[in-house]
Order: structure tokens, then C-alpha cells, then sequence
């Protein structure tokens, strides 16, 4: 048995609440186990110390199993009568059979004996505790809006010259204004919620000097291109009452130029009272001249315009968390995303989402980072992050040809045992945004676009569409990737046929909670290493979802019975290549 494999923590993904009633426990293993059992029970079976020093619990056989690229995760939820937990594994491997515990490894005799009796302990099934994002988050379908590029609304009291709004295929760059704004974005809520789309995440709103807005100027007021604080409120409002919430972008980890607190560090120096709102080392900062990448203060990513805000100074904190209670009081925004949510103080995150949640219990918060997250779940710094490794999950394997459903199993695994079960429920899932080339152009194949929105739509989360994804928009990598909405096309009807698939797609999920349960079930076929099969389940309805993308046609009369709910380059039984199929079992 290869034991330097085997790994377990009572504590993150591998022991947690999923309720007030029930832990999942999970343990890893190499490739060469049979079976696992556990062996659990409260830790005051027989005396406050045990008797005779002897501890026994009841044993169950873990069945659930993943597989990863190279080891199992078996899985079992167990529900202890007294809110607390002891437990050890029983590990079989052909004619071995192990124990492992916290100090390590041993036989079942010397865990029977007593003789070993470090054993796992999860100490008190404490409410507080449980991780426990907003409910309404799971089902909801959101819609990412970058406001200069998506919709042009009547805006008289601009008085600015914009460029007249490109056409379709026209590539963009950052230094472009076309003007799009608030009321652009009011003018097409009717639109969104003909499309099935009950959240809208927009990029930033608040007053700064770029396209991009992540350069804040003032935290407290609408950018005058877009509109007004009014015009916020009012976008809020309408968007309510079509039963649409609304996130917007916190960018907390640095500022812009034009910010009050950094002017005056500019103006004064070492003199400034906002001097340690920054991270400054050299206080001889020379406008047009490199600054950030000499050392002379921190950046984000060395952009001078961008100073990192010290995150960790009480008086940051306050302010942001008051711009925070602002959005929330006076605008009553529904959720925030978290620019470069990795870089500020643990601290701030922590006071910041209690904070919030005092003011909205239901109040989502969702962190931008693009890589094992555990460390800001852990103590409840947000409820969600933007789940980018299961977008580079499935556009691997749709976009290289040497990549196999196996490969994708072993990746989409990896995604779902990453957190926990409830957070897998709202992490934020897209194929494509303001920060990553678009799906189309990745791709360089509308029918794989749509297979990758398939395959998404059926994983547990909450799903994300950026603006122009339901038609395909084109885009090369940031910032190409920001065209202008194409309003025109779409009212003449060009893209009816790729927005009403989009509508089907968003209807399926709503209305079969299969698609979003946290299972996910893979079924390898022979017949190629490029044919995907795995099967979604809730309240006994199966839904088997099949991925082509080979260069053959498959025959599947497995589900020659099945009713079909939704299908790509599906013809007579048959699946063709970039296609794919859903099918509900009678």
C-alpha cells in the first residue's frame, strides 16, 4: 500500500458541517486502495477517557469515491447523535489492511486494543460555524455587464463627445470611449430577463479616469459617463422589480491616481495624514517617471496608477467597510465581487463580511482570485470565489485535441473536492470575462463555445454569462475581449437562433435541480477518449449529459428512451462531433 499517499485533516475540505446535523469527512488515498471504512462515534463512548483506555465506534464502508489524477477521494457524511466526533479509517489494499488516525498509521488490533488512541477528533458541531452562503445564490443565473462597451442609454445632461459605437468585429482597446452607461443597462432589463438572467454583476461604476473603472477615484459616486448616483439607485430599482439582483465590482486592493487619500500623499509626503493608508518607501515620487517597479511604493501589478491600499491599518478598513454600508443602505446592492481579493488583510476581509451581513444577512460576497482559495472560506471572508480552474477545466479539454474525458474527470474533480459543498453551490462560474480571452475566440469553434456552456450549466455553482456570451461575441484577449454589444445585429435577428439556445440552456437549469446538485457522476466510454458521459441527479430524476468531441459519430442507444431535453449535432440517435445531448430517463 503506498501510505505517502494517504492524507486526511479534520479540518477545510476534508472534515466540515454541511448542517447543524451532518460532517463530511473525506480521505485521500493512492490509486492501489480497494475500500475504506470508518470507524466513528462520540468520544465519550466509555468514560470521559474511555474504558480501560479503550475507545469503539460504530463502522460504516465509505462508497463514494473520485477519482483525481493521481489518487482516490473517498467520501461518507455521517450525522454524530451528540454533535461531536471521534473517528479513524480502516484502509484495504488487495491483502493489507491498515488503520489511519491522526498520529499516523497502525493495525486494527493496536486501534481495538487501545494500545493506539490518537484518533481524529472534531470537536463540537458549533452553528456559528457552518459555512452557510445565501440560498437564493445557488439558482441564480447572473449576467456580467462591462458599462462602457454594453448598452448606450439617453443621458442628456453628458455633455461629452463619445465615438459612435462600434460595429461588430471592430476591436477595441482601452483608450476608446463609446459612451455605454447606467441607463443603457436600464433600457435593456426587459431584455435580461426575456434571456432567464436574475443577476447582474457589473464591472466597477464608481468615478475614475479609465474605461476600466478598477482605477477608483471616488468610492462614493457614480462616474459621471455612466450617471448618477440617482441613476444607480434607479438601475437597482427596476432591476428589482424584475426579479434581478444586483453585485457590484469592491476594488479595495488598490486605488486610482485621482483618489483623495493619495493625492494628498503626493502633495505632502512623509507629512501627509494618510501616509500609512499606503505602502510608500520612497517618498520622492516623480510624475512620468517609473515609480511602483523602483520600489518607491507598492502597486497592483507595478501600475503607478494603481497604489496598493495598506489593507491592514484600522482607519482603511473603516473607510472601505463604510463604502461597503453605503452601497448596501443607500443603493440596496445584493452582493459584491472582490477585485484582487488575494492581497488585502485577512483581517479586513473578516470585518468586512460581518460587517455587510448585519446590515443583509443574504448579502453575497464573492472573491477574485484564480487559485486554491481555502484560506479566505476557511474563516468566512466571503462566501464565493470566482471559479476560474473549472473554466480552464473544460476549455482544455475542448480546445486540445491530446486531452481526454479522463483528463476531464480527473480536472473537474480537482474543482469539485477544492472546497466546501456548500460553497461549491455559489462559486461564481463563467467561460469567459473582462480578464480572459472569449470563449469563441479560445475555442476557435462556436459548436465547442456551446459545448463549453453545456458543460458548465451542469456543474454545481452559480452560473455567470459575460455580456454578449449568449451570442457568441468575439473577442481576442484584454482588452479586446471588451467589444461593444452588437444592439443592431441583434434586433434585425442575426443572432436569434444562438440567444434562443442560451434562453433553453438558462430554462433547463432553473427548472431541473439535477443540473445544480453538487454530485456529479462520470461514466467512462469506450468507444472513445474524447466521448464525455456523466449523469446528474436530484430527488431520483437522472440526467445523463453527453459531450462529443471526437471526430466520430456515436450511436447511443442507451438513451434511445430517454426523453431529450436540450442537444447539439444530435441526429436520429446519433451524436456527432462537437456535439452534445441532455437526456432525462423515464
Amino acid at each position: 500500500m503506498n501510505y505517502s499517499a494517504i492524507d486526511h485533516k479534520a479540518f477545510d475540505n476534508y472534515c466540515y458541517c454541511l448542517n447543524e446535523n451532518e460532517v463530511r469527512l473525506s480521505l485521500k488515498t493512492g490509486k492501489d486502495v480497494d475500500k475504506v471504512e470508518l470507524v466513528w462515534g462520540d468520544p465519550f463512548d466509555g468514560g470521559v477517557m474511555g474504558e480501560h483506555g479503550v475507545w469503539g465506534g460504530s463502522l460504516s464502508e465509505i462508497t463514494e469515491c473520485m477519482e483525481l489524477e493521481s489518487n482516490l477521494l473517498w467520501s461518507i457524511v455521517v450525522a454524530p447523535k451528540f454533535k461531536r466526533l471521534r473517528y479513524y479509517f480502516v484502509i484495504h489494499s488487495g491483502n493489507e489492511k491498515i488503520v489511519f488516525a491522526e498520529s499516523g498509521f497502525s493495525s486494527v488490533e493496536d486501534a481495538a486494543s487501545g494500545k493506539y488512541s490518537e484518533f481524529f477528533i472534531y470537536p463540537w458541531m458549533n452553528p456559528a460555524d457552518i459555512i452557510q452562503p445565501p440560498e437564493w445564490v445557488k439558482s441564480c443565473v447572473w449576467y456580467q455587464i462591462f458599462p462602457s462597451r454594453f448598452s448606450k442609454g439617453q443621458y442628456p445632461e453628458n455633455k461629452k463627445e463619445f465615438l459612435a459605437w462600434s460595429k461588430l468585429g471592430q476591436q477595441v482597446s482601452n483608450h476608446e470611449s463609446y459612451g455605454g452607461n447606467l441607463q443603457g443597462i436600464i433600457d435593456r432589463l426587459d431584455y435580461l430577463k426575456d434571456l432567464g438572467i436574475t443577476g447582474i454583476y457589473s464591472t466597477p461604476v464608481n468615478q475614475s479616469a479609465s474605461q476600466h473603472k478598477y482605477d477608483t477615484a471616488d468610492y462614493l459616486t457614480i462616474d459621471s459617463d455612466f450617471g448618477t448616483n440617482e441613476t444607480f439607485a434607479s438601475l437597482v430599482k427596476e432591476a428589482h422589480s424584475r426579479g434581478i439582483r444586483i453585485m457590484v465590482d469592491g476594488v479595495f486592493n488598490h486605488c486610482g491616481k485621482e483618489f483623495f487619500a493619495w493625492q494628498d500623499v503626493l502633495k505632502n509626503k512623509e507629512n501627509s495624514k494618510y501616509r500609512n493608508w499606503f505602502f510608500v518607501n520612497d517618498f520622492d515620487i516623480r510624475e512620468g517617471e517609473p515609480n511602483a517597479s523602483k520600489g518607491k511604493f507598492y502597486s497592483f501589478a507595478f501600475v503607478d496608477n494603481m497604489p496598493k491600499l495598506n489593507t491592514n491599518n484600522p482607519e482603511v478598513q473603516d473607510y472601505f467597510i463604510n463604502v461597503c454600508k453605503k452601497w448596501i443602505e443607500e443603493f440596496d446592492v445584493d452582493g459584491i465581487r472582490l477585485d484582487v481579493a488575494n492581497e488585502p488583510s485577512h483581517e479586513f476581509w473578516k470585518r468586512l463580511y460581518i460587517e455587510t451581513k448585519k446590515l443583509k444577512s443574504d448579502f453575497y460576497i464573492v472573491g477574485e482570485i484564480w487559485h486554491n482559495s481555502i484560506p479566505w472560506l476557511r474563516e468566512k471572508e466571503f462566501d464565493a470565489v470566482m471559479n476560474y480552474p473549472i473554466q480552464k477545466a473544460i476549455s482544455t479539454f475542448l480546445g486540445y485535441e491530446e486531452t481526454t474525458a479522463l483528463d476531464l474527470e480527473h480536472n473537474l474533480n480537482r474543482c469539485l473536492s477544492m472546497y466546501y459543498t456548500q460553497t461549491n453551490e455559489v462559486l461564481l462560474n463563467q467561460m469567459d470575462s473582462h480578464d480572459t480571452i472569449r470563449i469563441t475566440n479560445r475555442l476557435k469553434s462556436t459548436d465547442k463555445a456551446l459545448c463549453a456552456l453545456a458543460i458548465l450549466f451542469a456543474m454545481p455553482g452559480s452560473v455567470c454569462i459575460y455580456y454578449g456570451t449568449e451570442i457568441l461575441l468575439e473577442g481576442g484577449h484584454d482588452p479586446d475581449n471588451r467589444r461593444c454589444m452588437p444592439w443592431k445585429e441583434i434586433e434585425e435577428g442575426v443572432f436569434d437562433d444562438r440567444i434562443d439556445f442560451t434562453k433553453k440552456l438558462i430554462s433547463l437549469r432553473k427548472n431541473h435541480p439535477a443540473l445544480r446538485s453538487s454530485r456529479v457522476e462520470f461514466i467512462r466510454e469506450k468507444e472513445s477518449d474524447r466521448l464525455l458521459h456523466f449523469v446528474k441527479t436530484s430527488d431520483g430524476k437522472k440526467i445523463h449529459v453527453y459531450v462529443n468531441c471526437s471526430k466520430k459519430k456515436f450511436k447511443l442507444g442507451c438513451i434511445s428512451d430517454s426523453e431529450i431535453l436540450l442537444s447539439l449535432n444530435w441526429k436520429d440517435g446519433e451524436l456527432f462531433d462537437n456535439g452534445f445531448v441532455f437526456a432525462v430517463e423515464k
